[in-house]
């Protein structure tokens, strides 16, 4: 009798390993699959986030830039905030200066704002529909004000990423 108590006990132990087991494996596969499905979200956020700088012109020590967005996902305020727009330019004086430009509701030095968005920026046909909204195949002309103005004649970039990834650079003539 006390054999089979003891068989019985140890049969448990095992059964319950088995599932404890089992179990883990389970929420393994299930926490990996998760992680999986993040990790295509954020690669689908990056292949449908196309935003191209156009062109670029300065008048003093602002910079407007032309940004075209040919991707599948739309900007608005809110997420312009997380955008990089660094400025590469040689003053008058031959000095050069990098300037990590922050975005800002009203314009000031050392930062950058939304201009306008238009359908076509060449044509000046302002967009209409989710006005404020940077939208497919919208363009949207933001101002940069550096700290110098850019001297001339200089060549000069601008380089613009969203938090998805897809840096463009353009390049101006100071």
């Amino acid at each position: 009798m006390a054999t089979a108590v003891i068989s019985l006990m140890a049969f448990i132990i095992v059964l319950a390993t088995a599932f404890s087991s089992l179990g883990n494996l389970v929420g393994l596969t299930v926490t990996s699959a998760d992680s999986m499905r993040a990790s295509w979200r954020e690669a689908e956020r990056v292949v449908d986030s196309s935003v191209i700088p156009i062109s670029a012109s300065v008048s003093g020590a602002d910079v407007d830039i032309v940004i075209g967005n040919r991707g599948r996902l739309k900007y608005a305020e809110p997420d312009l905030t997380d955008w990089e727009v660094v400025v590469r330019y040689d003053d008058a004086g031959g000095t050069s200066h990098i300037e990590y430009l922050e975005f800002a509701s009203v314009l000031a030095i050392g930062n950058w704002t939304v201009q306008q968005i238009y359908l076509e920026q060449s044509t000046s046909t302002v967009e209409i529909y989710e006005p404020d909204i940077l939208n497919s195949d919208e363009e949207m002309v933001i101002r940069a004000r550096l700290a110098n103005t850019p001297g001339t004649p200089t060549l000069n970039q601008v380089t613009v990423t969203p938090p998805e990834g897809g840096t463009g650079t353009v390049h101006f003539n100071g």
